[in-house]
């Protein structure tokens, strides 16, 4: 009975064993076309139905881009916490689970688990398959029967799975390859730290570069080296912070050409979260980075033309009451930037004396559609007044409802420039008619000449003529025409600036102008003569009276010296005179000796001979000096001039007990003038001198006359020890007709200023420290001549 017992017992596992078995092949059946997920439960659901088990656990491999898969299913409350059972697992057993035994216990918690695994494929290259229960009997044969055949079924439809899998990846991939590359932009995709791993054909193209050179870090290259930096922080940042971003970069084309392009990039996200791809596309915008940089520019360059011209931009709609200022037209206004601009705001500027026609033209603006340009004042809040030119245009398409477009212009230095351009006119149209002096323009290449007013008036011509040389050539006088022919000529030839004098027979009387040029050339090579002609007339008419004056008032202050040097000129003929009679008589005593004493007779002749010629002499110097006539300029000795001058003031200077100081350079002072005239002012100076020293002691009389050369002038002083120069005296002593002595006219020291000044030189008056006056005059040195040393220290 026990046996029969026993037989039945084991016939029942049997059954079982094999029904199991069966149950466990037919899932292929339920497998087909599932996915490993799929498969990987319907296995754990049929096992934990068919054993007696605690827990069960899937682990399928990884595979490309598919991490490692594990599944658990436990069956009581043994297991708790699928995590802490995989670490346990791998704790207790190692990391490599292909390397796990098939038959082994876990203690965890203090219960006692035996295990059984299955490899699934070889070496479980596929994955793995764990059993594990806390009763002693297991596992059982038949536990490790059907354990084995569910690994060998689950391995089998498992990596078919992966197969097909695979095969509609791959096909995918090649559909997705074909509609990536044909998509009109740059895109590509990198693994999680950044490094690409794909680029469609058209990246590819652009970059002129294979998909080995890209991949990585190589596309880099393609870089404008201005924006790798920036790009590769930017790109740095977003690996860090696992969200979407953009930023723009230029890359250069496989002609070297670089374009501006907008880099979006998108993370995907793993089930735990974490970035496991990055897709992006690059997006040509370098037209539209043209286009900006275009716009940027004309906006910089319209506010800066704006500033420039001061002037501003509006826009106004007066149905919706908008109203757009530009900057500037804030700045003209005088308003703030920011606030909301009204039609008001302006109408508080405008000018009370303006304000009901910019009112009405404003009105008609808005009701009518007309078109505004007017210009008006601003009243400012500082009291300023400001100009402004405003135009307003209507760009609107319904009469009822008008738009404009215009501009506000600040007019302010050009209403300023034209009124001083009038007051201009003005002042020198009345000063050409007070000055007597007109101007021109001569147009060179063409000959178009233009006459001023007051030039019309001076050449006789009537107002509004059309000026030619004909005409011209009609007025100047007969003499004066070569002269004027010479001058157009140079000026044709591009010579200096013409300044000459000419004559002109207008009206029957004779003018003289003076006409004065500058030459001008423009930038197209054409020249320009623009001058002005002053009648001088009058000028020349005074000239000449005053020339004549000059030579009459010279004349007569050499007359009027003529009566106080009598004295001195009898002194000086008659001592030649009383040499000539004493000779003479001793000639004829000599003759009249017997024998003849003929030798000395003739020495008497010749010493008469000489008595003559000096009394010839002086009578000569005395008719230079109070002659009339025309200055004889030579080259004369300044210290034998003066040695004569002396010689005929001799007895004056011993009458009046003067003593006198000659102080004469050694060297030689040779000087271009004329010598009598010369000698008029030094005998006028010395004169002087002895007049001012009639009221001093005899013993404190001293006269001292000097010559220096300094500086390329030849100086001569007379120093007198006399009264003195009083301030209010000294500025006007050279004046004419001015006079300190109670019988003087007051020409002397002026006609010598004259002469002087006629020889290029200066004369002055001082006061002498030791007391008395020092007068001086200084004339040029013609070093040509051998007129001096180079340097003379003064005395």
């Amino acid at each position: 009975m026990p046996d029969m017992v026993a037989a039945a017992t084991e016939n029942e596992r049997l059954r079982r064993c094999v029904n199991d078995i069966l149950s466990i092949t037919a899932l292929p059946a339920v497998w087909t076309g599932g996915t490993v997920d799929e498969i990987g439960t319907a296995l754990l659901e049929g096992l934990r139905a068919i054993l007696d088990v605690d827990f069960l656990m899937l682990r399928v491999a990884g595979n490309g881009d598919h991490p490692e898969m594990l599944m658990e299913r436990s069956t009581n409350n043994a297991v708790s916490g699928r995590p802490t059972l995989v670490e346990d697992l791998i704790a207790t057993f190692g990391t490599n689970v292909g390397e796990w035994p098939q038959r082994a216990e876990l203690v965890r918690d203090q219960v006692r688990f035996r295990l059984i695994s299955e490899k699934l494929g070889i070496d479980g290259k596929i994955g793995l398959l764990i059993a594990g229960s806390i009763a002693s009997s297991f596992p059982s044969e038949q536990d490790r029967i059907v354990l084995h055949v569910a690994a060998s079924q689950a391995a089998i439809a498992i990596a078919e799975a992966i197969r097909f899998r695979d095969d509609a990846r791959a096909v995918a991939a090649r559909e997705l390859k074909k509609v990536v590359d044909a998509i009109p932009v740059m895109a590509w995709s990198t693994l999680p730290d950044g490094q690409a791993d794909f680029f469609n054909a058209h990246f590819l193209t652009y970059l002129g570069i294979t998909a080995e050179q890209a991949t990585g870090w190589g596309w880099t290259e393609a870089l404008h080296p201005e924006d790798s930096g920036p790009l590769q922080r930017v790109w740095m940042q977003l690996l860090a912070s696992g969200t979407p971003g953009e930023t723009e970069a230029r890359l250069r084309r496989w002609d070297g050409q670089y374009r501006w392009f907008l880099f979006r990039a998108n993370p995907v996200h793993g089930e735990d979260g974490t970035v496991i791809r990055w897709y992006g596309t690059n997006t040509d915008i370098d037209d539209r980075k043209r286009f900006e940089e275009e716009a940027r520019r004309s906006a910089a360059l319209m506010t800066q033309a704006q500033r420039l011209t001061v002037t501003g931009s509006v826009w106004w709609r007066p149905a919706t009451e908008e109203i757009f200022w530009s900057e500037e037209t804030y700045r003209v206004a005088g308003h703030e930037l920011g606030i909301t601009p009204t039609s008001e705001m302006m109408l508080d500027r405008c000018h009370p004396e303006d304000l009901p026609t910019v009112r009405g033209l404003i009105s008609d603006a808005m009701h009518r559609g007309q078109n505004v340009d007017f210009e008006h004042r601003l009243l400012m809040p500082d009291g300023a007044i400001k100009y402004v030119h405003v135009v307003l245009q209507n760009i609107g398409t319904d009469p009822a409802d008008p738009e404009f477009i215009g501009a506000v212009a600040d007019i302010t230095e050009r209403k300023t420039a034209e009124e001083n351009l009038r007051r201009s006119e003005v002042l020198l149209s009345e000063g050409q008619r007070i000055s007597r002096t007109g101007t021109f323009s001569w147009q060179v290449e063409t000959d178009e000449i233009t006459f001023s007013e007051e030039l019309n008036r001076i050449f006789g011509f009537e107002s509004g003529r059309v000026v030619d040389f004909d005409g011209i050539g009609q007025r100047v006088h007969e003499e004066d025409l070569p002269l004027l022919a010479t001058k157009m000529a140079d000026v044709r030839a591009g010579g200096d600036n013409p300044d000459y004098e000419i004559r002109l027979f207008v009206d029957g009387q004779v003018k003289h102008v003076r006409v004065v040029g500058r030459i001008i050339k423009h930038l197209d090579g054409t020249m320009e003569c623009i001058g002005a002609v002053q009648d001088v007339s009058a000028q020349r008419v005074a000239e000449l009276a005053r020339d004549k004056l000059r030579t009459e008032l010279a004349q007569l202050a050499r007359v009027m010296s003529l009566s106080t040097m009598a004295a001195s000129i009898a002194h000086e003929v008659n001592q030649p005179l009383s040499g000539i009679i004493m000779n003479a008589s001793a000639s004829l005593r000599m003759l009249s000796a017997s024998p003849p004493n003929i030798e000395r007779a003739v020495e008497a002749a010749k010493r008469t001979i000489r008595d003559g010629n000096r009394a010839s002499d002086v009578i000569m110097r005395l008719r230079r000096l109070f002659r009339r006539g025309v200055a004889a300029v030579e080259l004369l000795d300044l210290n034998d001039a003066i040695r004569e001058v002396l010689g005929l003031l001799a007895n004056d200077l011993q009458r009046e007990r003067i003593t006198l100081i000659e102080e004469l350079s050694d060297r030689p002072h040779l000087i271009v003038g004329d010598r009598v005239q010369l000698q008029q002012v030094i005998m006028n100076l010395v004169r002087n001198a002895l007049e001012a020293m009639t009221d001093i002691a005899p013993a404190q009389r001293k006269l001292v006359i000097s010559t220096v050369f300094v500086n390329h002038e030849a100086r001569v002083t007379v120093e007198d020890h006399g009264m003195g120069l009083e301030a209010a005296d000294a500025e006007r002593l050279f004046d004419a007709f001015h006079t300190t002595k109670s019988n003087g006219m007051g020409i002397g020291l002026s006609v010598s200023r004259s002469i002087i000044e006629a020889h290029r030189g200066r004369i002055w008056a001082e006061p002498n420290p030791s007391g008395g006056a020092i007068f001086g005059f200084a004339l040029p040195i013609d070093e040509a001549t051998g007129g001096g040393p180079p340097s003379e220290s003064n005395p």
